[in-house]
């Protein structure tokens, strides 16, 4: 998004597409903190409706496998993104795999989507969720006590990079098989 005086993160970002396949209309989703926001941030948040934004080099492989029925997905503050459009993308093909959300956030202030996940939770068999909340962690005490079939589950991991790697660690000392562990990171920067 071009814009005068950028700072020092410059004019573009990674966004991940929040909403579900079959949904009519593209979504993204961000925290924005007002005055504490990027320049970017702020200049996004300043279009109107119907003005053009460029998006660049649309991919990615964060994607679920047919094969893969028993998952974890661990969110990390925005990494819940994915899982949003994945679990209404489940939901609407009637799709119920034995999936657990570790969804950690600073405070309850900070969580997304949490009406859609509560909702989902009444629609999905097979789903549990769980939150952390600061100081909380994914570490291996947390994962054994809500996952005790861990070593059977497909884990994906989704967040700020430091919070993906701090949980891949985890969970190689609990020996889950690298090719068992799926990653979704974005740098950490505080807006």
């Amino acid at each position: 998004i071009p814009h005068n005086n950028p700072d020092n993160r410059g004019e573009t970002r990674h966004f991940t597409i929040s909403s579900a396949p079959f949904q009519k209309k593209i979504m993204l989703t961000t925290h924005y903190l007002f005055e504490e926001s990027s320049s970017l941030k702020k200049t996004l948040f300043a279009h109107k409706p119907g003005d053009i934004v460029e998006g660049v080099k649309v991919d990615g492989t964060f994607t679920l496998r047919p094969e893969e029925k028993k998952l974890v997905f661990i969110a990390g503050g925005i990494g819940i993104t994915p899982y949003h459009a994945m679990l209404l993308e489940l939901v609407q093909n009637k799709d119920y795999r034995n999936i657990i959300l570790l969804y950690s956030n600073k405070d309850e202030e900070h969580v997304v989507f949490k009406d859609t996940i509560e909702s989902l939770t009444k629609e999905y068999p097979g789903l549990k969720v769980f939150y952390l909340f600061s100081p909380q962690r994914a570490d291996a005490g947390f994962i054994q006590k809500t996952v005790p079939d861990f070593t059977e589950r497909v884990f994906y991991l989704s967040g700020p990079i430091r919070m993906v790697k701090a949980v891949e660690e985890v969970l190689q000392q609990l020996e889950v098989p690298l090719e068992n562990i799926r990653k979704d990171y974005f740098p950490r920067v505080d807006e």
